[in-house]
């Protein structure tokens, strides 16, 4: 483990390294792995990449001043980094003598050129990807020019800024999507994985920033990419990763957990009819993801070109920092209210959603998942508390907020109940598979701060630091919490109805619910947005406590989307 945890601690330092001891395992592209990447696709659907990949390119971009001539004669800046690319291309094998020499000689320039004009320092993985762009000269009368535009696009629109950024930390967010994802649909890997301290930034790195080019036969690879470019989709590679993993779990899930890196290292796919699997079933998994996944992915910047806030969005809403995934109130409101609220996605064309037979090609991927396609079923938990002298008339109280529809409101009754949150989550154990589980409480705003205050180390155990996780066994210091209750009710009430998130999160968890999210800022996010739309929400009452406190205030609730 002191090597996994050394490789972790290392993981920025040393720049991205994938594990490359074994030769056999080195990636050889041959000139007839092209041939049958064009026995299943033809010649003109690669040209078509032209023309696709064309629609990416970014305003700055022009590519009509440059010349073969200037990509074959670009010097590099950096002696440093020349060494490191002509090590790195020479771990790509050409099989044939023929195109050895000036397959490495391209390659060389090509990335040269590349690094210089967008003023960066080279990093392991671009030649990944460089490398099937400059084959296809071999294959297709394709200036390097046009070759080159192809390649710039395609970077541009799927690692946006993974070889931009000095820091890495549009790369950690993504690596923290995967893990949030992981934690979504495939909770038996995702426990598997956390209990054994492998994170995804130890496995997942060069899947990521290579496209899988370096675990692919070269006919697969482009096929995998002609998918990418096909979807328009840069979030697609993160749903590709976990059913990856979920197609290849009979190879790492039995064995001991010391063994369980090697194994990851040493994954491939070998054929179409892999692939394929796999891309079935990442669709699948995408159609069954909350929308707000993407509006989250969005907010972080991830694929915003040359974002200067990565940085400061990773570390606020660090992924990692959530037990669950997190689902915004446009989309709790949607699925209560979509014949009244519209998309969130505001760029959408149907924003007000009126008529539900809109035909597909004028919907956003938001409205066909909710419109057009069956998705499974929700199930809020409310775990609002409520004082226990008025609990029983809470509905009928002139400050009520009230609630939406399809929720399981529980009570002060369930909460005190010893064997909460078992006694709950009996009535639902069959569909722990076949809904989507949404947890709602009053706010979110304060959880990280009820974990670091309230929660201490257990003792005798100190916890271990990998990757970017840190686990630690933790158990509730009941002294705070008993502090907390004389100070102020309603920070006690709140922190309440943290504690029982976290039983019932990690009682789901036990059970293997699939699944299971909460509501990003709580009901009181909801209620504001539900405010500003006109919808009535149930049982609510005019002088509500949040409408209230929001007059005082002279503002609305903090919203993390506007």
């Amino acid at each position: 483990m002191s090597n996994v945890k050394e490789k972790s601690d290392n993981f920025l330092k040393i720049e991205i390294k994938e594990i490359k001891e074994e030769k056999k395992y080195f990636q050889k592209y041959t000139i007839e792995d092209i041939d049958k990447f064009f026995d299943s696709i033809n010649e003109n659907k690669i040209l078509g990449w032209v023309n696709k990949l064309e629609e990416f390119k970014l305003n700055s971009r022009n590519f009509s001043e440059v010349t073969d001539a200037d990509i074959l004669a670009e010097e590099i800046k950096d002696k440093k980094s020349s060494k490191v690319i002509k090590v790195d291309i020479d771990r790509t094998k050409v099989l044939e003598s023929i195109y050895m020499s000036s397959f490495k000689d391209y390659l060389y320039q090509f990335i040269v050129y590349y690094i210089n004009k967008n003023k960066i320092l080279y990093k392991q993985g671009l030649n990944e990807i460089a490398g099937p762009f400059i084959l296809l000269k071999f294959k297709l009368k394709l200036s390097f020019t046009k070759i080159y535009s192809m390649f710039t696009c395609f970077i541009d629109k799927f690692l946006t800024n993974y070889f931009l950024e000095k820091e890495f930390y549009s790369l950690k967010s993504s690596l923290s999507l995967i893990n949030l994802l992981l934690r979504y649909h495939c909770p038996d890997i995702f426990h598997l994985f956390e209990n054994s301290l492998i994170c995804p930034d130890l496995y997942a790195t060069s899947w990521l920033l290579t496209l899988f080019a370096n675990k692919c036969t070269l006919n697969v690879v482009y096929y995998l990419w002609d998918k990418l470019i096909l979807f328009e989709d840069p979030l697609f590679i993160h749903f590709f990763i976990v059913a990856f993993l979920d197609n290849k779990k009979d190879k790492f899930c039995q064995i001991d957990s010391s063994g369980i890196l090697s194994i990851l290292s040493k994954l491939r796919i070998n054929s179409l009819d892999e692939i394929n699997d796999i891309i079935d079933i990442a669709i699948v998994l995408r159609n069954n993801t909350p929308n707000s996944f993407y509006l989250f992915a969005k907010y972080l910047e991830i694929f915003n070109y040359g974002s200067n806030n990565l940085k400061k969005l990773f570390e606020e809403y660090n992924p990692n920092n959530m037990l669950a995934m997190p689902i915004f109130d446009s989309e709790i409101l949607f699925i209560n209210y979509k014949d009244i609220i519209g998309c969130p996605e505001q760029e959408c064309k149907n924003f007000i959603l009126k008529n539900k037979n809109n035909e597909k090609k004028d919907l956003c991927l938001f409205c066909r998942n909710h419109y057009l396609k069956h998705q499974l079923f929700y199930i809020i938990f409310d775990l609002r508390y409520f004082d226990s002298d008025k609990e029983e008339n809470k509905y009928i109280s002139s400050s009520f907020p009230g609630f939406l529809p399809k929720t399981v409101s529980l009570t002060n009754e369930d909460f005190n109940d010893e064997n909460f949150p078992k006694n709950i989550l009996k009535e639902y154990i069959n569909d722990k598979e076949k809904a989507h589980f949404i947890i709602m409480t009053s706010e979110t705003e304060n959880f990280l701060k009820y974990e670091n205050e309230y929660y201490i180390r257990k003792k005798d155990r100190r916890g271990s630091k990998i990757g970017l996780f840190f686990k630690e066994e933790k158990e509730l210091d009941k002294t705070k919490v008993d502090e907390l209750k004389k100070k102020s009710k309603e920070k006690y009430y709140s922190l309440i109805e943290y504690i029982n998130f976290k039983k019932l999160v990690e009682e789901m968890n036990r059970e293997g619910f699939k699944n299971v999210s909460f509501v990003y800022g709580g009901y009181k996010q909801v209620h504001s947005l539900a405010m500003k739309y006109g919808v009535e929400l149930l049982e609510h009452k005019e002088k509500c406590i949040i409408c209230e406190n929001e007059k005082k205030n002279n503002k609305g609730f903090f919203r993390f989307f506007r």
